[in-house]
């Protein structure tokens, strides 16, 4: 079932080397009589990218995962799951090299369902064997939508560092590659000088982030730039404070740029809600309104976020018995985050069903600890524990005792309740959100 239109003359990705026509992207062959898994080991390098468009466009089923998989956890994928196919790496027990990809030695009969897709893990790239099962129709209709409410066209050309294997990067390329726009390729930091002068030189007229890319940005002074033809910046794959949302906000708004701030779950293929630019200023804590062909509502009951749409998952898979199923989930997803909606129909989180501890009895909700911390002290904070104690973490000594004040002033907690723990750096999934588990292994 073809997704991209590879029949074009068009400039369809330029990496710091090269470029490379939509036809070009048709490299590698998936030859099989049945529908078969393909595993990508994802970089943001054209052989990579290529193949993943032909495996999509093959009808095949396609797992991404990270380049930075950690062994163990890889191994026990391709046990649990085994694909017929892996590309991206060069040897594997139980494989043989087959021209550009590695082959299953031995003959399986593995039944997947016609609408299966894509693959896509729930936890980056430590920890766990389950993934998301998206359908054609998932990825094609959020990319649509996408394309809608950004307004992408064929002059686009959109510098995609965030990885293929992490859903905001694998909507950049589906949502760019539909719409017959250009990918400027790389996996460079926005740290490097390389990386600007890329941006740069190829007119980048797009920029995606997520939370800690743009305090990178704030850091290196992007405001002060001179991108003439940068027209875009987009930001999701967590909460950015509400200080930097209007930092970028005001900067968009002086320099006739769009900002865009989207909510989005793996989930939903990913992207679910938007705050359009002009509304950014007054609605910068929330997550804005449903994609165009998505409704959002609220659980009377728990305050839980409820969307529905074409692009809600298939359902999860644990275990290659699972890509046999169908959809189960009838286009309507409980995201876990709780919210509030205003009287314009704009929502906002108050939280994660599950990020909650209890104190002396008091139940604290940490996603709002954090925002609240944040909003007083202008640094970033995590907040993690148990329901013996909370543990604050932050990356500055110079900000603990207004820290430790900010909490006893919002929360009346005495100072044996918690503990506010120094990070040299915050540990951080490839993505860039935090990881909690780990931190919390750190501090406890």
């Amino acid at each position: 079932m073809s997704v991209f239109n590879v029949e074009q003359d068009y400039i369809a990705v330029i990496t710091s080397e090269n470029q490379y026509q939509y036809k070009d992207l048709i490299s590698m062959s998936f030859n099989s009589s049945q529908k078969e898994l393909i595993l990508i080991i994802c970089r943001n390098a054209i052989d990579i990218l290529s193949s993943y468009v032909s495996a999509i466009n093959s009808g095949h089923a396609v797992m991404l995962m990270s380049a930075d998989t950690n062994n163990e956890l890889l191994q026990s994928v391709v046990s649990n799951y085994q694909p017929k196919w892996i590309v991206g790496l060069n040897n594997f027990n139980g494989y043989e090299n087959d021209k550009d990809k590695l082959v299953r030695q031995s003959e399986l009969q593995i039944e997947i369902h016609s609408d299966l897709a894509i693959l896509l893990s729930t936890s980056g790239t430590t920890g766990s064997k389950k993934f998301v099962r998206l359908s054609y129709d998932n990825i094609r209709s959020n990319a649509k939508s996408i394309i809608e409410y950004l307004q992408i066209d064929q002059n686009e050309r959109a510098i995609m560092n965030l990885p293929l294997s992490y859903s905001y990067g694998m909507s950049i390329v589906n949502s760019h590659l539909l719409a017959g726009a250009t990918i400027l390729l790389t996996e460079e930091s926005v740290m490097e000088k390389s990386f600007w002068k890329f941006v740069r030189e190829q007119k980048a007229t797009s920029i995606a982030g997520v939370p800690f890319t743009y305090q990178m940005l704030q850091r290196i002074g992007f405001t002060k730039m001179d991108l003439p033809h940068l027209k875009t910046l987009t930001q999701a794959g967590g909460r950015l404070n509400e200080k930097l949302v209007r930092l970028f906000a005001e900067y968009a708004q002086e320099h006739s740029k769009r900002f865009y701030v989207m909510y989005g779950q793996t989930e939903a293929a990913p992207r679910m809600s938007y705050i359009p630019p002009k509304r950014l200023l007054d609605k910068a804590g929330s997550i804005g309104i449903a994609i165009p062909g998505g409704k959002l509502r609220v659980d009377n009951e728990t305050s839980e976020l409820i969307y529905e749409g074409p692009n809600v998952m298939m359902g999860y898979a644990e275990s290659i018995t699972d890509l046999a199923k169908g959809d189960e989930l009838g286009g309507l997803l409980y995201t876990g985050d709780t919210v509030t909606m205003d009287h314009e129909g704009y929502f906002t989180i108050t939280g994660r069903m599950k990020r909650f501890i209890k104190l002396f009895g008091l139940r604290i909700n940490l996603d709002e600890m954090e925002k609240k911390l944040e909003s007083e002290i202008h640094t970033t904070v995590v907040c993690t524990g148990t329901d013996d104690k909370l543990i604050v973490a932050i990356e500055s000594e110079k900000v603990v005792e207004q820290v430790k004040e900010a909490i006893e002033k919002l929360y009346k907690l005495h100072r044996t309740a918690y503990k506010v723990k120094i990070i040299d750096e915050m540990p951080r999934f490839s993505n860039g959100k935090v990881d909690y588990l780990t931190l919390k292994e750190i501090c406890l």
